[in-house]
């Protein structure tokens, strides 16, 4: 690569005196645009833009502090513009790929994305978004937002045939396990004002399946009239006879208060939290019977009130089995754990208190020990590259402001997260932070995340100059092939803009294929990334598969 990655005619833009630099308040390039402090920046492409929307909730705008969790119209035009090009298949086939991965910490603006591309007048767009629907919407509360989202999409056919059919085959795809199809939609009732019964009554589902025939009757006329369904119509199908079986144990818990018949009834039919009457969920018994069943994800939530509950003491099958579950990678992936949901419930189950109601408990150090083990597990398998790192967390101000879906993680604590990740594949790094100053921070592979997180917290912030990295590592004579920046480039302070930093780096160090790869930790127009220089990456900052981008584009394989 080398200077070849840079464009010749930079001096075109530079002053006359080749010993200056341009200020970051000066522009650099006629491609550059003004970010929020007034310093001059690179402009993010739409597909840029559209990934930021998958992962933070908005293509433009201070996102990882959003007010509101739930993605708009408005913070989506980027989809209708890729759309517009003719990309509607590589937008889809994004969705898909984040989703089935497990790469975004929340559903909501993949689904958005989804239903936008479902509502499409593209027809190759909207078919390709109905196709995969059964594999993106995993659950009924996924179905829900899809349906919800299709309303608020304000264009479309409405209920039309193809969005009509989709929905009937979501329910006929669940259908083919009755009992697994039946716990779905008695565990996962409505959402958002749709329910199972609002779906169906507005699809019109046919169906001469006797499953599916005795679940739609469940739906919409209740269970009474599923069973004498079921038994005057389907009595020799032994798998109907299941699905009432387990409908009935549901219908029992539902109207169920005393805690041994609960207990009975959980262990029967495997039931789970949403099937017991909120009565009994202050019971020990029931759940010490529940925490068998629980899901992953579940198990994860639920820590807190099994640790209030004093069912998670030392030494317990509780606390073994809890441990147990989260070092496991294999179940981790499959059950699509975000890292950034496990290190909210380290950070919140450390605390010994949540941020909404007055639930409090003791922590158990080995399952803090565990959640902290957890998080590096859930990013996606990476190897080693051999390359010479730089890490270099943003700690100034507007990084000190809090993630979505967080009150107590900021954006650069998110940061540090995101860099213990390569610190921990990688054996050849240095760690600084950096704000209008640079600050080397003593930071070991071994630290837990609530150290690392400690030690962010305890430094200074200001301004931000992000060409601060390479400019240290010049005039330090240190050796690097990438340097990683955790940043929301809201960089202005300093007299050199960081992409010329980088080139200057690579003139002196002698190492011309040197890197830049930028950590995008907020939602905005603006990256620090020259998008003409090839040795420079912009990605996402909690994209599950961000590692692996990394190691790849280290590499020189991106």
């Amino acid at each position: 690569m080398g200077s070849t990655l840079t464009r010749t005619d930079d001096d075109e833009w530079m002053p006359t005196k080749k010993t200056d630099e341009v200020r970051q308040l000066t522009q650099l390039n006629p491609k550059q645009i003004k970010n929020r402090s007034g310093a001059f920046v690179w402009e993010v492409n739409d597909m840029m833009k559209f990934k930021r929307f998958l992962f933070l909730g908005v293509d433009n705008g201070f996102c990882y502090r959003a007010v509101n969790n739930e993605p708009k119209r408005e913070n989506a035009r980027c989809i209708d513009r890729l759309i517009a090009e003719g990309k509607g298949r590589q937008v889809v086939e994004l969705i898909k790929d984040v989703s089935l991965l497990g790469r975004a910490a929340r559903q909501g603006p993949t689904l958005f994305a989804l239903a936008l591309c479902a509502r499409s007048n593209d027809i190759e767009t909207k078919q390709m978004a109905y196709e995969c629907l059964n594999e993106i919407c995993r659950i009924p509360t996924h179905l829900f937002m899809f349906v919800q989202y299709c309303e608020d999409a304000g264009s479309g056919t409405g209920w039309g045939r193809a969005h009509r059919n989709a929905l009937i085959r979501w329910y006929e795809n669940k259908c083919k396990n009755p009992v697994a199809a039946s716990r779905l939609v008695t565990k996962y009732k409505k959402r958002g004002g749709w329910s199972h019964r609002d779906v169906l009554r507005l699809a019109h589902p046919k169906s001469q399946d006797p499953h599916m025939s005795v679940l739609f009757k469940f739906i919409v006329k209740g269970f009474v009239e599923a069973k004498i369904m079921a038994e005057e119509t389907y009595s020799n199908e032994e798998k109907v006879k299941g699905m009432i079986c387990y409908l009935e144990g549901t219908e029992k818990a539902k109207r169920c208060t005393d805690e041994e018949e609960m207990v009975r009834l959980i262990n029967i039919h495997s039931l789970e939290r949403e099937h017991v009457p909120t009565q009994l969920l202050n019971s020990k018994k029931v759940w010490q019977a529940l925490i068998k069943n629980l899901k992953m994800e579940a198990t994860i939530r639920q820590l807190p009130k099994i640790t209030n509950l004093g069912l998670c003491e030392n030494g317990s099958w509780v606390e073994q089995e809890i441990v147990k579950r989260l070092n496991d990678e294999a179940a981790l992936k499959a059950a699509r754990i975000h890292p950034f949901k496990v290190l909210l419930a380290l950070k919140t189950y450390g605390h010994g208190f949540g941020d909404k109601g007055n639930l409090i408990w003791t922590p158990n150090k080995n399952v803090v020990a565990a959640l902290d083990n957890a998080y590096y597990l859930s990013f996606r398998n990476v190897e080693p590259t051999g390359k010479r790192f730089l890490l270099a967390i943003d700690v100034s101000g507007s990084m000190n402001v809090p993630c979505v879906g967080s009150t107590t993680i900021t954006c650069r604590d998110a940061a540090a997260a995101m860099m213990m990740v390569t610190a921990r594949t990688e054996s050849n790094y240095d760690i600084v932070a950096f704000s209008h100053k640079l600050m080397e921070m003593k930071i070991n592979k071994d630290d837990t995340l609530p150290t690392v997180i400690k030690k962010t917290q305890d430094l200074p912030f200001g301004g931000t100059d992000c060409a601060l990295p390479m400019i240290w590592a010049q005039e330090n004579g240190k050796k690097y092939d990438v340097f990683i920046v955790y940043t929301d480039s809201e960089t202005w302070y300093g007299q050199v803009h960081p992409a010329r930093a980088l080139v200057n780096y690579r003139k002196s160090s002698g190492i011309p294929d040197a890197k830049l790869i930028v950590v995008g930790m907020a939602a905005n127009n603006f990256s620090i990334a020259d998008p003409d220089d090839l040795g420079m990456l912009d990605i996402v900052g909690f994209d599950s598969a961000a590692p692996e981008t990394i190691a790849e584009f280290s590499m020189g394989k991106l």
